[in-house]
Order: C-alpha cells, then structure tokens, then sequence
C-alpha cells in the first residue's frame, strides 16, 4: 500500500479529488483530516478544552461549540489559531496513524490518502512517500468559498491569508492537480496519476 498525502488551499478541489480517487480505484482508503477534525469540535471533553484554553464564551449550555464565534476569533487572532491547533492537531495525527496501520493489513488497500488541508503549514507528517496537491487560482477559491459557504470578503481574506499561498504548495509539492476546469478534467489527471503508480 503506498501513502500519500493531498493537499491544497481552501476550495481548491481537495474533497472532490478525494472522491474521483475512490470513485477511480476501489484499493484506495483516505483518512480526511477536516472530517475528523468536525468530529472532535462536537466532542465535549474538546470543546471544554477549547473554550478553557482560548478563554472565549464559546461553548452553549449544552456543551456545543459554537463554530461561528470560534471561526471568528481564530481567524481574527492568530495567536488563539495555534492555541487551536496545538489542541487539534496531535488528536488528527494521532487517528491519521491509527488509520494507516488498520490498513496496511487490509489485503485490498493499495493507496492511503490523507486529505491534509495545512499539510506544510503544520509540518504534519505520518510517513508519506508522495505529497500531492490540488490547486486552482485565488480568484477560483474566493468564487467557490462565497457559492459554498456565503463567507464575507473579510473572512476569506482571513482564510486565504492563514495558509501557504497555493503556488507555494505546488512547488513543495510532488504531483499537483489544476482544478480550474470540470470535473471531468481534474479526473483525467488523478486517472493518469494512478497509473503511474
């Protein structure tokens, strides 16, 4: 089973890459560090920790973070967006490994993607032989961030700003993916990069 991690800027495709991949080749697993990363924000134990460390009312009387007051603070501040992650990030890297030796003993896996969004930016790292990244021009991701999830100019700006500018990421990268086309397009390229595996 090979291992590799996916990578790229906020709306630039990763998830659907993710799922072209699935759809293309039934050997390959992924592990989707933004899913589980939603899945410990509706932890309590998580959300208590949040809240405590970065001192905001954040948590309502059933214990639920409220998301648009965090993504507010942390965005705004960045300082209590590495108070954040240093709660965050151990916890995904932690599943991420337990995920990878779960399947390295499943006889049918032949790729293990992780979907890494701040791959570079969190130096995160759990054995990976290739880096891929799917990228698309700024002006793309404002586009789809504002269709996707009705973010204000100021909030993307935020967003677009706490992240490696994507060229970047490409030239760190091993294999990148242009996304600025249908769906169709960035297919043919994931198809041709199992292949050369």
């Amino acid at each position: 089973m090979k291992i590799v991690a996916l990578t790229g800027g906020i709306a630039s495709g990763k998830s659907l890459a993710l799922q072209i991949l699935q759809d293309l080749d039934g050997g390959v697993r992924v592990f989707d560090c933004d899913a589980w990363v939603q899945k410990l924000l509706a932890t309590p134990r998580i959300a208590a920790e949040i809240s405590s460390t970065l001192k905001g009312d954040l948590v309502d009387s059933q214990g639920a973070l409220d998301r648009h007051k965090l993504r507010s603070l942390v965005f705004d501040d960045p300082d209590q967006r590495t108070k954040l992650e240093a709660i965050l990030h151990p916890e995904v890297r932690k599943e991420c490994l337990v995920k990878r030796d779960e399947y390295r003993h499943d006889p049918f896996a032949t790729l293990f993607v992780v979907d890494v969004p701040l791959l570079y930016e969190s130096a995160f790292s759990f054995g990976q032989e290739l880096n891929l990244v799917v990228a698309t021009s700024c002006a793309t991701q404002r586009v789809r961030l504002k269709a996707r999830s009705h973010f204000e100019d100021r909030m993307i700006e935020s967003i677009l700003q706490s992240q490696l500018p994507i060229l970047d990421k490409v030239a760190k990268g091993d294999v990148a993916f242009w996304n600025e086309g249908p769906p169709s397009v960035l297919r043919c390229q994931l198809q041709r990069f199992l292949h050369s595996l």
